[in-house]
């Protein structure tokens, strides 16, 4: 199952995909996130440059790869593969549930956050939204999100 939590800036995505992937991992799923970096002219921060496996990748590797011995982590040149891409050449662990932050125009069932109504005016033109949150007006924001991603689950058949 793929859900995207879709926002403009700074209106709470990332705080909703930790209470998401907290909530779905409750239940017992495996989880996959994907962020949209959408900041214009900023690029990702990448990790410190004297780790060895850094040292390889700033040397010119095109792919770097470390394994320790509880993760892995692979940083890799790329020009900005599509979602659908990252899904599908990424997403290669056994998941259950990928969340995606961002990617407006991707066509997943999709969680829009909102803070007033010119923003909930741009964002309901959207697809595939499944359901809303008003983030100006909710006390218990998670608490929200839990029962509404309940509910998609059971309408999934999940």
């Amino acid at each position: 199952m793929i859900l995207q939590i879709v926002g403009f800036k700074n209106s709470g995505k990332t705080t909703m995909m930790t209470y998401a992937v907290r909530f779905f991992k409750s239940l017992g799923y495996q989880v996959t996130t994907i962020k949209h970096h959408g900041h214009m002219g900023e690029e990702i921060e990448l990790p410190r440059a004297t780790l060895d496996h850094m040292k390889h990748f700033n040397a010119g590797a095109d792919q770097s790869i470390v394994q320790g011995h509880a993760y892995m982590e692979l940083v890799k040149r790329d020009n900005e593969s599509t979602l659908e891409t990252l899904i599908q050449d990424y997403g290669t662990i056994e998941n259950n549930i990928i969340l995606i932050e961002g990617y407006k125009q991707a066509q997943y069932d999709k969680v829009i956050l909102y803070r007033n109504p010119n923003e909930y005016e741009q964002l309901k033109q959207l697809q595939n939204i499944v359901f809303e949150i008003d983030v100006s007006q909710s006390d218990d924001i998670e608490a929200q999100l839990k029962q509404k991603l309940k509910l998609w689950i059971e309408n999934k058949g999940e």
